[in-house]
């Protein structure tokens, strides 16, 4: 091999290696570029990984806040549960006061209906008692004409029978008093039953003030 041929070999060697550099110059700024970008991107990463651990820190503060409200519902459930039962509790009461009303007052329906059927015939009694002493003043202003001793003695029976009258009429005022007082408890009882009714209704309503 020749002079010359080794100097073009050296150059072309030279030429390589020039290429080479060349080649890794600029693999070396598009590394450096690479790294560059990607620092950049890691620090944004990193920024939005701060931003995310902030809002999962304000995340668990919500949650925290949330679990403390659900134990206060929970409280709160629970009590309007017991007031819930406590209210059935005396619903239930009400209602067997309201069958016993209702019992009480089927009763007092029956004796009034017995108070009725006495009185009619008392009624009847009367008006009999009063016919009778009609026809009675009549045979006896018939009588008068006859004899002294007969005036006397039908002067009697007349005042023996206006007795009876009374006796009778105070007897009837008597029954009329009782039965005006019996009507005055059963009203009474009617009117608290109606309270007690207004009462119910309120309650349902919302309101929850008893009937007094």
């Amino acid at each position: 091999m020749t002079n010359a041929q080794r100097l073009d070999n050296v150059e072309d060697e030279l030429e390589t290696v020039k290429q080479l550099l060349v080649s890794t110059a600029s693999y070396g700024e598009s590394t450096s570029r690479r790294l560059d970008q990607l620092t950049i991107k890691q620090d944004r990463t990193q920024v939005h990984l701060d931003q995310l651990t902030i809002k999962q820190d304000r995340t668990q503060v919500h949650l925290d806040q949330i679990g403390v409200r659900l134990d206060e519902l929970t409280i709160k459930q629970d009590r309007t549960q017991s007031h819930l039962d406590q209210l059935t509790i005396k619903q239930d009461r009400t209602q067997f006061h309201l069958d016993q009303l209702t019992i009480k007052q089927d009763r007092t329906q029956f004796h009034l209906d017995q108070l009725g059927t006495r009185v009619d015939p008392i009624g009847g009694n009367v008006d009999q008692v009063s016919d009778k002493l009609d026809s009675f003043i009549t045979h006896t202003q018939r009588l008068f004409t006859k004899t002294g001793s007969e005036i006397e003695e039908t002067k009697a029976r007349t005042e023996r029978l206006e007795a009876l009258m009374i006796r009778l009429d105070r007897n009837y005022e008597e029954q009329k008093s009782q039965f005006q007082e019996f009507k005055l408890t059963t009203g009474a009882a009617l009117e608290r039953i109606d309270r007690v009714l207004d009462y119910l209704l309120r309650q349902q309503g919302g309101n929850p003030n008893p009937p007094s």
